[in-house]
């Protein structure tokens, strides 16, 4: 796999462009509490009231602080750490489903795969957004590890899908007979022969569920819906609507959080490219000539 994204690395800008983009944020959502522990002290950046309502932006406050009370800098930080940490454990949960559906499904065939993809493919064309809404409408204090896992139960079947296909596809490959005619069991093959050489694909369906996760989450916060002790930038985005910043002159309210999605979601799709221009030159062909 580290060969896989040096080279990666090595021959497309795209990726190393979407890498540096993505490594930016994931660092300021690890140091956020070095930024803005001196300001809030070791309260919760969710707590209302700490301070004066719309502050200007100053020295004690870089951003100002917003309409409950909070500093601002804090908001986005905090909001940022807790969607990035959404999306990864969403995409970490979603990709081990995908992987243990879509080797179970193509490497055993018969009724078993029939099953499986046919309750991979009802998920993928049932529509997830209203049922999505719906939850979070009954279940409003779902904490950040709950609405992960339940962002990745619609998430995974994407993943199942691509990886049965590719597994379906490998499994028959010279490497893998001669492996069964060497006596390796089933659990050895898909380990050392099949597993390895999937990595680039199980790498991309994951960036795929976190995206898919991230989108579904800042759309339901949006909608004013979901948690709401829990900071993370839809719920700014919620909270910028409510506060009508447009017409207090404080745009930069809700274009903070939104174009911190906008360029890691640029980021991930462009890591994504990256990946599959290096495994498919025909693909990178036809991006160079365009």
């Amino acid at each position: 796999m580290l060969s896989f994204l040096k080279s990666c690395w090595r021959t497309s800008g795209k990726f190393k462009f979407g890498v540096i983009v993505l490594a930016i944020f994931v660092l300021l959502a690890i140091t956020g509490p070095l930024f803005y522990r001196p300001i809030i002290g070791d309260v919760s950046p969710a707590r209302p009231g700490q301070f004066a309502r719309w502050i200007p932006p100053g020295e004690k406050h870089p951003l100002g602080t917003d309409g409950h009370g909070r500093d601002l800098l804090t908001d986005y930080l905090a909001g940022l750490r807790t969607t990035l940490f959404i999306g990864a454990l969403a995409g970490v949960v979603a990709t081990t489903v995908g992987i243990l559906v879509g080797f179970f499904s193509a490497y055993n065939g018969g009724w078993i795969d029939s099953v499986l993809l046919t309750i991979t493919n009802m998920l993928i064309v049932i529509p997830h957004y209203p049922i999505l809404v719906a939850i979070a409408m009954v279940t409003p204090e779902l904490g950040v590890a709950s609405m992960a896992l339940i962002l990745a139960f619609f998430s995974w079947a994407y993943s199942a899908r691509t990886i049965r296909a590719q597994v379906m596809t490998m499994k028959q490959r010279p490497y893998v007979e001669l492996a069964k005619v060497s006596g390796q069991n089933d659990v050895a093959i898909i380990f050392t022969e099949i597993l390895p050489n999937l990595m680039p694909y199980l790498l991309m369906g994951f960036a795929f569920s976190v995206v898919g996760a991230m989108v579904a989450e800042v759309g339901i916060e949006a909608l004013g819906l979901g948690p709401s002790n829990i900071i993370t930038l839809g719920l700014m985005i919620s909270f910028a609507n409510g506060w009508g910043v447009y017409s207090m002159g404080r745009l930069e309210i809700l274009l903070i959080p939104v174009g911190a999605l906008v360029l890691i979601f640029m980021a991930i799709t462009m890591i994504n490219r990256g990946m599959e221009e290096y495994l498919n030159p025909r693909l990178q062909k036809v991006t160079t000539e365009k």
